[in-house]
């Protein structure tokens, strides 16, 4: 019994393998442009001090933004203690992103539980929603996992959608997490057709899984989660890239 165990193991790793050297392979490329990013920013001790609160020029706060814009390709990045959340981040670039009448389009189906309730969606819809501002939702759902692409286009001809939403992990449902090749072919589909619509990419447990983040493949913005533990204490920082000055 305790053969045909082991050399079932041992069957099954074999059969894995390939797919652990491709892991790994990502992981050391990865872990490069972070190092490689501590460098070319250079990061120092003084950095590393602690924080008086203010937040006014802060240099350990203002280099972390440095390279964590320099790891994800875009121009400029928010990483705060103070976005408490996922949900708050997203809420946050939403809000800032959409003014009353302007139109939200998620393109993978309905969002996080949490975030339906930023957006207002639902019977009780909350009285600081974004739809109790004026802003309006419409949603195109996903066809056995994969991005409805034509019927995305002929929604973007119109020329009247903001901003366009794509959610990449799979959240609390069961469909599959979108690959960074499917977000690029999504994004020049969108491009084709719609060359001003904002593309915001929610990268939650999207980061560092393959060689190439969503602001490489043309998104505008993108809103991750990142756990860090500096030292003595815990701390969770939600961060928001930005790729297009027009954001500031």
């Amino acid at each position: 019994m305790e053969t045909n165990m082991q050399n079932l193991v041992k069957e099954v790793e074999e059969q894995i393998k390939p797919q652990f050297s491709k892991i790994e392979k990502i992981c050391e490329k990865n872990s490069i442009k972070v190092l490689q990013a501590f460098q070319d920013c250079n990061l120092q001790e003084m950095h590393l001090n602690t924080s008086t609160g203010y937040g006014i020029d802060e240099p350990g706060r203002n280099k972390i933004e440095e390279i964590y814009s320099k790891i994800f390709k875009a121009e400029d990045s928010l990483v705060r203690i103070q976005l408490i959340s996922g949900t708050h981040a997203l809420s946050i670039t939403l809000s800032a992103l959409l003014r009353p009448n302007d139109t939200m389009l998620s393109i993978t189906g309905a969002p996080y539980d949490t975030l339906q309730t930023v957006i207002g969606l639902g019977e009780n819809a909350s009285k600081s929603s974004l739809k109790s501002y004026g802003i309006k939702y419409e949603q195109i759902e996903l066809i056995e996992n994969e991005l409805d692409i034509p019927k995305i286009q002929e929604r973007l001809l119109k020329k009247d959608i903001k901003l366009v939403e794509l959610q990449r992990s799979r959240g609390y449902s069961t469909r599959k997490s979108l690959t960074i090749e499917k977000i690029e072919q999504v994004i020049k589909a969108i491009r084709e057709v719609n060359k001003e619509v904002i593309i915001m990419v929610d990268n939650c447990y999207g980061e560092f899984v393959q060689d190439k983040e969503p602001i490489e493949v043309g998104a505008d913005i993108i809103v991750r989660f990142t756990y860090e533990k500096p030292r003595c204490r815990n701390s969770n920082k939600w961060c928001i890239y930005s790729r297009k000055k027009r954001f500031n």
